[in-house]
């Protein structure tokens, strides 16, 4: 009778462990994703940019419930142009009253950042996860510079302006992979299409600074921004 009961009660428990272990794997969770991304300009966008914008990315989802659907929001950051140019400031005047001058460097910075909003659609949650998102939200085109001084083993940075600055909107959708590498972590990878507003935007390939007076240099051009974005990166299931 007690080799009955020990065995009822090993088997109860073996069930349990294994339900438990069921309703881990397919309990759906909030996540946040980060990871590298590539822009690819299309259309009027990629008549006026040459490259591609390099930066990162990232999104936050939460569950409705425990359903495939989820709402989040998302950022992403490309460098559009950075370039450094060795440019002379006036550090002050000597005791005649002359200007000194003192070599510095002044950097030069094109990004375009985007704050989206993300509904998305997750069937699976098992080792090899696929969804589907549809985004929508504001994209900003910055230009800004500021002069970096190098001298007597230290680095200051002053005279720091942003010079050019627009904001559009951009609405698309985007599909992903998702590989499980441990019980939280996933292999993330990602594919939007995106579809710009009109936006102005500094023409990268424009930029010079002037000699004379460290004045910058530039044309925009004005354009719908579509792109493609491809993203590869790490997801944290909380």
């Amino acid at each position: 009778m007690k080799q009955i009961y020990f065995t009822m009660i090993f088997t109860m428990l073996s069930v349990s462990v294994f339900s438990q272990r069921g309703d881990w794997r397919d309990r759906r969770d909030p996540s946040l994703a980060v990871g590298l991304q590539l822009s690819e300009p299309k259309g009027e966008f990629a008549n006026n940019i040459d490259g591609l914008p390099f930066g990162v990315a990232g999104n936050f989802t939460a569950p409705v419930a425990n359903s495939p659907f989820e709402f989040g929001v998302g950022f992403a950051w490309n460098s559009m142009a950075a370039k450094d140019e060795d440019v002379d400031i006036i550090a002050g005047q000597d005791a005649q009253g002359n200007d000194v001058f003192e070599e510095a460097e002044m950097r030069i910075r094109s990004n375009n950042y985007r704050y989206q909003a993300v509904a998305r659609f997750r069937p699976f949650v098992r080792r090899v996860q696929i969804y589907g998102d549809l985004v929508a939200g504001v994209e900003r085109f910055t230009t800004s510079t500021d002069i970096q001084i190098n001298s007597s083993g230290y680095t200051e940075v002053t005279d720091a302006n942003t010079v050019e600055r627009d904001f559009g909107w951009t609405l698309g959708w985007a599909v992903g992979t998702r590989i499980r590498l441990s019980n939280t972590f996933f292999l993330d990878a990602r594919f939007e299409k995106l579809e710009g507003g009109v936006a102005t935007y500094v023409n990268p390939d424009s930029i010079e600074v002037d000699e004379v007076d460290n004045t910058l240099n530039y044309t925009t051009n004005e354009s719908r921004t579509d792109k493609f974005t491809y993203q590869l990166g790490i997801a944290v299931h909380f």
